[in-house]
């Protein structure tokens, strides 16, 4: 069955990458706090620590008082980004696109199709959910149909569930308690007076009251799970490594020659991120010595950037501070590139505009083709994009508009009429939605804008109508 959807939920993820680092604490009562200091507050309390009357929100200090034994951590968020990255990195190997959410430790999967690869996709989750528990996490993988039916029912369980129709899961999506998500206490807990504690009880309510005196974030949860909003997945695409390794014929002492050795390594890795539209977020060195022993650090520029000769001197400063004890028999050099702007990529010389000439050129291609054959773009009032603008013949050349320094100049290119898609492209970013909705005098309309970044570097203009049910390609940014 197409349109399979899974979720996985690490629960308090961020104290899990604490038990991560210090294994020793596993089955003790443990803690994760904001800050290294007494009145720093508990966020992430283990099951232990509140059988022990510790729970979140506690002060450093307090927790400590009331429990000698308390373990208690702090964590950097760069920590729990590394961690999560490492996690996606697993999931990649049963499904080719992953999302990751907001919320710590939770993670989409696109299921559609992987039954045919596997016994069945409760086998499929069974393989994902022992894996992850090999690796020393804690998960629930949830397989259904929509993102909040498989998010509510994995914050709720544990374990491996499927659901065989959107029925069986929206039914158990609806018996989800409210203190089950990540909702705000106090609001949750003014809900339950007036006997609303599960996710059913809220969809009797209206969104637009529950906007009013419990906020957006309640409002939000009510309308995802009475599946108003379309959202569709917006996965991470996997991208393969750029790396190089260099084995030397003799051993290397020579820094000069060390750093020569990387910079002749860097020269194929840098063209093809640049075939990718990326620039070097980070550079990593691997130098095995005759020994045997491993040298491994890391370099990043203050600037994403494809300057090898830049890259190339932060690897001199960077290997003249590393500690030697041998020649290098071996490097092994990893690039981390990240989507990167064209002024990045390469600076391109911009041409001198010659206005008198451009006008003698349009009038040869009016006196050949006509009047109405030069043109130019105007505004107009439309409910529709395709409505907003108009063409009208155009009498002279006009001076370009300078932008701002630093802006990126993109063009929106919009089609005259938009061209049908048999689903949204593959990808590996969306941006949106911008609803537009109405035409209620002429026609009614429904449809969701996105901007799609596909797998090709392209940012295409998309949106789903809902009347058709199909998506449309509307344009694309240049």
């Amino acid at each position: 069955m197409e349109g399979r959807l899974a979720c996985v939920s690490l629960p308090a993820f961020p104290l899990q990458v604490l038990l991560h680092r210090y294994p020793e604490w596993k089955g003790c009562p443990a803690a994760v706090a904001e800050e290294d200091r007494p009145r720093a507050r508990l966020v992430w309390v283990s099951d232990e620590a509140r059988r022990a009357g510790i729970f979140p929100g506690l002060a450093y200090a307090t927790a400590v008082a009331l429990l000698p034994g308390l373990r208690v951590g702090v964590l950097a968020s760069q920590e729990v980004d590394t961690a999560a990255e490492e996690v996606v990195r697993r999931l990649y190997r049963f499904s080719p696109r992953v999302e990751r959410a907001r919320e710590p430790g939770a993670f989409w999967l696109d299921a559609s199709g992987l039954g045919w690869l596997h016994a069945s996709l409760e086998a499929w989750g069974k393989a994902l959910h022992r894996d992850l528990e090999q690796a020393g996490w804690q998960a629930t993988v949830v397989v259904g149909f929509s993102r909040f039916g498989t998010y509510a029912v994995a914050r709720a369980h544990r374990g491996v569930r499927v659901f065989s129709s959107p029925e069986e899961e929206r039914a158990a999506a609806g018996r989800v308690r409210l203190r089950e998500l990540a909702l705000d206490p106090e609001a949750v807990e003014a809900l339950e007076k007036l006997g609303v504690r599960a996710v059913q009880d809220l969809l009797a309510l209206p969104e637009a009251g529950l906007r009013e005196r419990f906020g957006q974030e309640v409002a939000e949860v009510r309308r995802l799970a009475a599946q108003d909003a379309f959202d569709p997945l917006r996965p991470q695409v996997e991208q393969e490594e750029v790396q190089a390794r260099v084995v030397l014929d003799v051993p290397e002492s020579d820094l000069p020659r060390l750093v020569s050795v990387v910079e002749q390594a860097l020269g194929p890795l840098l063209r093809a991120l640049a075939q990718r539209g990326e620039a070097v977020r980070s550079l990593q060195l691997g130098l095995r010595q005759q020994n045997g022993r491993w040298l491994a650090t890391e370099v990043k520029p203050a600037a994403p950037t494809l300057d090898g000769g830049q890259l190339a001197d932060l690897v001199r400063l960077r290997l003249g501070s590393l500690p030697w004890e041998a020649g290098v028999v071996e490097v092994s050099v990893r690039v981390r590139g990240v989507r990167a702007g064209p002024e990045q990529l390469r600076a391109v010389p911009v041409a001198r505009r010659d206005l008198e000439e451009a006008a003698r050129a349009l009038a040869r291609l009016r006196a050949e083709f006509g009047e109405g054959s030069v043109v130019r773009p105007v505004l107009r009032e439309g409910h529709l994009p395709e409505a907003c603008y108009g063409w009208v013949p155009a009498d002279r050349v006009r001076p370009p508009r300078a932008l701002p320094a630093g802006r990126p100049v993109l063009v929106r290119r919009v089609y005259r009429r938009p061209v049908p898609l048999r689903g949204l492209p593959a990808h590996r970013a969306v941006f949106g939605p911008e609803e537009v909705a109405g035409g209620w005098w002429v026609r009614r309309v429904h449809r969701s804008y996105y901007f799609v970044e596909t797998e090709g570097g392209e940012l295409l203009w998309v949106y789903y109508d809902h009347r058709r049910r199909r998506w449309f390609l509307q344009g694309r940014v240049e």
